[in-house]
């Protein structure tokens, strides 16, 4: 009797972590009417400086709180080092930005309910540094492949899920760093005030990699829009030619 009731134990539970990654994969895919908006965010090591344990806890436990009332589910990952976060029901984007900006985080990840032209619902999901949208996604992906990522990832009890923002399959075309310039003469620069902040944001994102006291999940951050704004300021500069 005592051995069934512990494997009826391990089932049940084997059960729960199921059900709610299934849970959260139903309402990625748009498949719960309920659900219009989604966020994921942690407060972790806030600013992209490591910090230590105790005081991540005590972060995610403030963070909790600013939730009362909002529902969340608690889900883990990996993201250069173990990362606790939480996935958000019914949040909106400057609700969201806001949080992010509260605990300090380099980016949020918001997402919202569309409809196809057949009417079929998914999620469009963003990748949001301060408040600007730097990439966009139509698609979660949950399924085996996933399984054998080992970082940058997302999980519920035990199973991974992932939104691929700056993977290159999901690219029309990819940005690489080999072969690209880094830095830009002052007189290269168009008298151009979107041009201007993007020159400013690229020496800022390149000293930011070159610090010692930054976290893995910061250093991608930072990698990945250079390589967005080195095009983006290229394209400025063809643009003269």
């Amino acid at each position: 009797m005592k051995l069934l009731l512990e494997n009826w134990r391990k089932y049940k539970k084997t059960l729960l972590k199921e059900g709610g990654f299934s849970r959260i994969r139903q309402i990625m895919l748009g498949q719960v009417p309920s659900i219009d908006q989604v966020g994921i965010l942690t407060a972790e090591n806030p600013h992209g400086v490591p910090s230590p344990p105790e005081q991540n806890k005590a972060l995610m436990k403030q963070l909790k709180q600013a939730l009362q009332g909002v529902g969340y589910t608690n889900i883990g990952g990996s993201f250069g080092s173990p990362e606790q976060s939480v996935f958000i029901n019914n949040i909106s984007r400057d609700d969201m930005t806001k949080l992010g900006h509260d605990f300090g985080q380099e980016a949020v990840i918001w997402g919202q309910k569309l409809r196809t032209d057949s009417g079929d619902p998914f999620f469009q999901f963003e990748y949001i540094e301060g408040n600007n949208t730097v990439q966009t996604r139509d698609v979660s992906l949950g399924g085996e492949g996933v399984q054998a990522h080992t970082d940058f990832y997302s999980e519920k009890g035990g199973r991974k899920f992932l939104i691929p923002f700056f993977d290159e399959e999901y690219e029309a075309a990819t940005p690489t760093m080999a072969g690209r310039r880094i830095s830009f003469e002052p007189d290269e620069i168009p008298d151009d005030d979107e041009a201007q902040q993007v020159a400013e944001s690229i020496k800022k994102r390149s000293r930011l990699l070159l610090e010692k006291n930054r976290t893995e999940k910061s250093r991608h951050h930072h990698r990945n829009l250079l390589k967005i704004e080195i095009d983006k300021l290229k394209n400025f500069l063809e643009a003269l030619e």
